[in-house]
């Protein structure tokens, strides 16, 4: 007679990132025991990617380890793997997830994990392309961006080139204070690509890694020193 297996229930979360290419979206899904070490390995190691985290409320009953559920969509969309194991893995080692190509995201989306055995439903949940947490970094972050900039010409100088011609570097530097520089390169910023704005983001980073960090653990992120 084979053994009974004993599986042990468990608080767990989910956690949702999208990355947004030019109007593509792509979104990983973890489901993952309710570990805050665990997350905070996950949010550096997409925020090492530029993935941006969407709060979404976690499953409402405890689910059990060593059990398999079915990722899926109420839009055909390529999910890979369409099946995770709720598993213990170290902080220290890779999480399972699931990598959804959504491409253009013009309507509402939602998202389900069902009980593989059963096909009970565990979660669900639901993503708006007008939502705030879809915009670049850059668009999100603008007004905390003007206001909170405090050296505009070391950030100038690394997108010199790269994101601003030199009539846009000149024009930015010609304002007189460092807010109307942080406004007037804003304006600019219909002309980018999400490309553009990734270098912009990564210049802040450089030059600004307090201010967007913070910006980054207000929008759901952890940080990486904390």
């Amino acid at each position: 007679m084979p053994p009974v297996r004993h599986f042990i229930r468990i608080t767990s979360v989910t956690l949702i990132y999208y990355y947004l290419n030019l109007q593509d979206v792509t979104l990983h899904l973890y489901l993952i025991p309710n570990d805050w070490t665990i997350q905070k390995a996950i949010d550096e190691q997409e925020m090492r990617f530029q993935f941006v985290r969407i709060h979404k409320p976690p499953p409402v009953d405890s689910l059990c380890i060593g059990s398999r559920y079915i990722v899926s969509a109420s839009k055909n969309l390529e999910i890979i793997p369409k099946e995770l194991e709720l598993c213990y893995r170290s902080s220290r080692e890779s999480q399972l997830f699931s990598e959804i190509y959504v491409g253009h995201m013009d309507s509402e989306i939602k998202l389900k994990i069902t009980d593989k055995k059963n096909g009970n439903l565990k979660w669900e949940a639901l993503l708006n392309p007008d939502a705030p947490t879809l915009l670049h970094f850059v668009d999100q972050h603008r007004e905390q961006l003007v206001a909170r900039v405090t050296s505009v010409d070391p950030l100038l100088d690394k997108l010199h080139g790269l994101v601003l011609s030199e009539e846009e570097y000149g024009a930015v530097r010609a304002e007189a204070t460092t807010q109307d520089k942080m406004r007037k390169f804003f304006s600019l910023s219909r002309s980018w690509n999400r490309a553009s704005k990734d270098q912009v983001y990564q210049a802040l980073k450089e030059t600004h890694p307090h201010l967007i960090m913070d910006l980054f653990e207000r929008s759901g992120g952890v940080s990486v020193g904390s």
